[in-house]
């Protein structure tokens, strides 16, 4: 009896200790005014482009900005050193893009983005000089057999390319394309089902850049620039964009890369906001964040034919990623291309001439 009455007289002293070792300490939030940013580019792609003008601050889901944080009132124009600029009309989420068709990047020309916000302030971005291109030389495709309750299968794309000795080079790769989805699909009649497959469009937004610092004048061989899911036996259609860049773009791609692959270790600096090339025309304490870059780009569309695929490996690696409901292919999936009832899950077009790569499983 007298060990019991010491054992809890130990545990009562214990737990009065600890509990006066605890002190909530009210930690002071940070709430920093909302700051501009600018996200653009123009290349040597005759196609619209774009710059995206919002506000930081909280966000709760990466795909949908709040309305307080978009700028839409602002006047944007592009201009090249030689004084010919194009306008940008406000389209939504924040986005501005070029309605001239003919006003195209040109490589050589160094340009710049104004933004003129609603109550006069002007902020203007430091000119980036269009340099050369640098072609694709091959690409190259490989199966990962690597699954799990996120995604299936994939096939890693690379590309070799020959560096030029005679210049300082900096790359970044996007890629793009249509990957074949299923669901279950519409009934049609008895033993009838339409609408199963679509082909859904996807970008890859992993950031992929490379300096020639370490191997200028040879080869870049095996690049990673995208990966394909295999969700279905459809072919893939990828569009490889490489496109050249300055060096200042590269140094703010880099820190962002840095800040994204941090551990979060006792030795890890502390994040900062990444400033770019874009400032207050007349009040250089006014910081944006953001990029606004000029850049060539060679384009490379393939289409990728999946062999040895078995209904073993659909089995355990995509079945999960079916849908239960019996629904057509693109009501379910956004992004995905839809098509008449009499011609079932056409390939999308933009391809009709590309290259055909068969990968073998």
């Amino acid at each position: 009896m007298m060990q019991l009455l010491k054992i809890i007289f130990v545990i009562t002293v214990i737990s009065i200790t600890g509990q006066s070792c605890i002190k909530q300490v009210d930690v002071a939030l940070r709430n920093a005014p909302p700051i501009l940013v600018v996200e653009g580019n123009i290349t040597t792609d005759s196609v619209p482009y774009t710059v995206k003008l919002t506000y930081s601050g909280p966000i709760a889901y990466s795909d949908t900005i709040p309305d307080q944080y978009l700028e839409k009132d602002a006047t944007v124009t592009i201009a090249d050193d030689l004084g010919n600029a194009a306008s940008l009309s406000y389209t939504s989420q924040g986005v501005y893009t070029t309605t001239d068709t003919n006003y195209v990047g040109k490589t050589g020309r160094s340009y710049s983005v104004t933004v003129i916000l609603k109550d006069g302030r002007k902020y203007v971005s430091v000119p980036e000089k269009i340099q050369p291109a640098v072609p694709i030389a091959e690409i190259n495709t490989n199966f990962v057999n690597q699954f799990d309750m996120f995604y299936p299968t994939f096939i890693n794309v690379t590309v070799n390319t020959r560096d030029p000795a005679a210049d300082e080079n900096y790359y970044r790769w996007t890629f793009m394309g249509y990957s074949g989805r299923q669901t279950r699909g519409v009934s049609c009649g008895i033993n009838c089902i339409m609408n199963e497959y679509c082909y859904v469009k996807n970008v890859d937004k992993e950031v992929r850049i490379l300096s020639d610092a370490a191997i200028n004048g040879n080869d870049i061989r095996n690049q990673t620039v995208g990966k394909c899911y295999v969700y279905t036996y459809l072919n893939d259609f990828v569009d490889i964009s490489q496109l050249s860049m300055t060096r200042e773009a590269y140094q703010f791609w880099q820190h962002y890369q840095d800040q994204q692959t941090r551990t979060g270790g006792i030795l890890d600096p502390l994040p900062a906001s990444i400033r770019g090339n874009v400032y207050n025309a007349a009040n250089t304490g006014d910081i944006t964040l953001g990029y606004f870059s000029a850049s060539s780009v060679t384009h490379r569309k393939v289409i990728l034919v999946p062999y040895s695929i078995t209904p073993y490996l659909l089995q355990i690696s995509a079945q999960q990623f079916i849908p239960d409901q019996y629904i057509s292919c693109f009501d379910y999936f956004s992004n995905a291309l839809a098509y008449p009832p009499d011609h079932q899950y056409p390939p999308p077009p933009g391809w009709e001439n590309a290259e055909q790569i068969k990968v073998y499983w």
